[in-house]
C-alpha cells in the first residue's frame, strides 16, 4: 500500500511539475471590430536615432485576457519602412480572415528595412525583447513567425535559420537565397535538429525572373536539408501588390502549425 501510495505521489509531483502554456486567444462570437494599427518607436541605446516600427492588434484585442497571441514579426523591402506594408492594404486582408474564423487572432509588429542592419540585429536583440514583454505573445516558438518582402524575405530567412529556437517558420516574398550565401544557409539548416527545424513558405511572380531563379535555389537547399518548404509562383512582378495577393494563402499555412 505505501508503495503505491509513493508511485502515485511520484506521477502526481511530475504532473505538476510541467508548466501549461495558457491558451490561444479567441475572437469572440459578437466581435465585429476591425484590428487596429498602433505606431511605436523604440529609442535605441547603441545609437542617437530612433526606431519605428507598428503593432497591428487584431479584431476585439485584449490585454487583459489570459490567453496569448501568435505574433508575426514583417519586414519591408529596401527603402521601405514599418507603414509599407499597410499601405498595400495588409490590414483588411488579416480583418477579414480574422473576422471570418477562417485563421486565429494574431499580433502582426512591421518593422523598419534592414538596409543598414543587414542580419537583422536590432530586430532580434532590441525590438522582439520590448514587444513580448510588452504584448502577450504566446511562449511557443510554433506561434513566432517571421516574414518579408524582397530584401525583408531575405532579412526573415536569415533571422529565423539564426534563431531556430525563437521562430517556428519564416516567409519569403520576392526573394531567395541570397548569391554568394549558400553556404552559411547550409550552416544554418545544418545545425537545426528536429526540435527546431522552422517551416519556410516562399512566394514569387513568375515576371520576377531574378528572384524566381534565388527562390528555386532556396528550395533545393532546404528540399535537400530536410526542411519542411513550400513555394509558390503565380502571375505578378516583384511588388507589395502581388505579394499580397497570395497573402492569404500564407497566413492559411502559416497558422496551420498553431493548432
Amino acid at each position: 500500500m505505501k508503495r503505491i501510495f509513493a508511485v502515485s505521489f511520484l506521477l502526481l509531483v511530475g504532473c505538476t511539475a510541467t508548466p501549461i502554456s495558457p491558451p490561444l486567444a479567441h475572437i469572440p462570437e459578437d466581435c465585429t471590430t476591425p484590428g487596429k494599427i498602433i505606431r511605436a518607436e523604440l529609442s535605441q541605446l547603441s545609437g542617437n536615432y530612433t526606431y519605428s516600427y507598428r503593432v497591428y492588434l487584431p479584431p476585439c484585442f485584449s490585454a487583459e485576457s489570459e490567453s496569448r497571441y501568435p505574433v508575426l514579426y514583417l519586414v519591408p523591402g529596401r527603402g521601405g519602412g514599418p507603414d509599407s506594408w499597410f499601405a498595400a492594404g495588409l490590414a483588411q486582408i488579416v480583418d477579414d480572415l480574422i473576422l471570418g474564423n477562417q485563421i486565429p487572432p494574431f499580433i502582426i509588429v512591421a518593422t523598419e528595412s534592414i538596409d543598414s542592419d543587414p542580419l537583422g540585429e536590432i530586430i532580434s536583440n532590441e525590438l522582439i525583447p520590448t514587444i513580448e514583454g510588452q504584448y502577450p505573445i504566446s511562449d511557443e516558438r510554433r506561434h513566432h513567425a517571421v516574414a518579408g518582402g524582397s530584401l525583408g524575405g531575405i532579412a526573415a530567412y536569415r533571422l529565423a535559420f539564426q534563431h531556430p529556437d525563437a521562430f517556428g517558420s519564416a516567409g519569403i516574398f520576392g526573394a531567395g537565397a541570397i548569391s554568394g550565401e549558400e553556404n552559411r544557409i547550409n550552416s544554418w539548416l545544418s545545425g537545426m535538429t528536429d526540435e527546431n527545424r522552422v517551416r519556410v513558405f516562399m512566394d514569387c511572380g513568375d515576371q520576377d525572373t531574378l528572384m524566381l531563379d534565388r527562390a528555386e535555389v532556396m528550395k533545393s537547399l532546404l528540399d535537400n536539408a530536410g526542411v519542411e518548404n513550400q513555394l509558390h509562383v503565380g502571375s505578378g512582378g516583384h511588388n507589395y501588390t502581388y505579394w499580397l495577393s497570395n497573402f492569404e494563402t500564407y497566413l492559411k499555412w502559416m497558422s496551420n502549425d498553431w493548432q
